[in-house]
This record gives structure tokens, sequence and C-alpha cells, in this order.
């Protein structure tokens, strides 16, 4: 079982990851209006990370025994590590129109939701739930806007 702990760092870990794709994003879109969206999504994402980083400071943890801590750590690192989390595979260089652009947060988008579903089994704390219950509400409306902006016109 993960700790609450190890929740809150890979929550702060996965928006971090989110607001550098959107910051990258934002330097290769063409489309104004998309990269005024992408921008909006960027300063989402740092501010889903500080609602993790703020429940990080002000929680009590209680300590697990040494070795069960280090082995969750090692695993959870090691998930996201090797998972589209990290978004080390994309190459933006390779992203020649709106359509592509989009459908990379979109699926950035849907593996955050997917995350924070896996997180929601890791802990009954009814805190941390709400939050990360809130946070991923918030990725399925990021998700509606990029795929309206999709059919939106282009505008330079």
């Amino acid at each position: 079982m993960f700790s609450a702990e190890d929740i809150m760092d890979i929550a702060v870990q996965i928006e971090k990851n989110g607001e550098r794709f959107y910051r990258n994003a934002c330097a290769v879109a063409a489309d104004s209006s998309l990269k005024e969206l992408l921008a909006w999504l960027a300063d989402e994402e740092v501010r889903h990370r500080k609602y993790f980083m703020e429940m990080k400071q002000a929680a009590d943890f209680k300590k697990d025994a040494p070795w069960a801590a280090e082995m969750s750590r090692a695993l959870l690192d090691s998930a996201i590590a090797d998972r589209a989390f990290s978004l080390q595979e994309v190459d933006f260089s390779s992203i020649h129109d709106r359509a592509a652009l989009i459908a990379v947060a979109v699926t950035f988008e849907e593996d955050s939701i997917t995350f924070y579903e896996i997180l929601r089994g890791f802990t009954t704390d009814p805190d941390i739930l709400k939050v990360v219950d809130a946070v991923r509400d918030e990725e399925f409306d990021h998700i509606r806007l990029l795929e309206k902006k999709l059919h939106e016109p282009y505008e330079t």
C-alpha cells in the first residue's frame, strides 16, 4: 500500500510534467487561440500541483516501516518512469498540425485521469480522495475544452 506522502509526491510530479508539456506545446502551436488555451492549461497544472504540495505539507503522515516505505517509493517511481505520464517520448518536431497537438494533449489528460483513478485505490483518506477527485474532474474539463478547440476555426 502506498502512503499518502507517496501519493502526493507522484501527483506533484504528474502536474509538473503537465505544465512542462503545455509550456512546450505553446512554443510550437501556431494558432493564437490554441496558444492561449495551452498557456491556461499550464497554469491549471501549476494550480493542481499547489493543491498537492499544500496537502503534503499539511498532512501528518504516519511513518510506515522503513522497508515498506522504501519499497513503495521504488515501485511508484518505476511505475511513473516507464509510463507516458513522464511525457519524455513527446517529440514536438514531429507534431505538424493543430489536431495532432490537441490529440497529444488529450492523451496526456487521459493518462492523468487514469493515474488519479489508480491513486484512489491506494488511500481511504477522505481529504485526499476529495482533492484527487476534484483534480480528476478538472482534467475531464480540460479534455472537453481541448476537443472543443479542435472544432473551432483556426486563428493566427
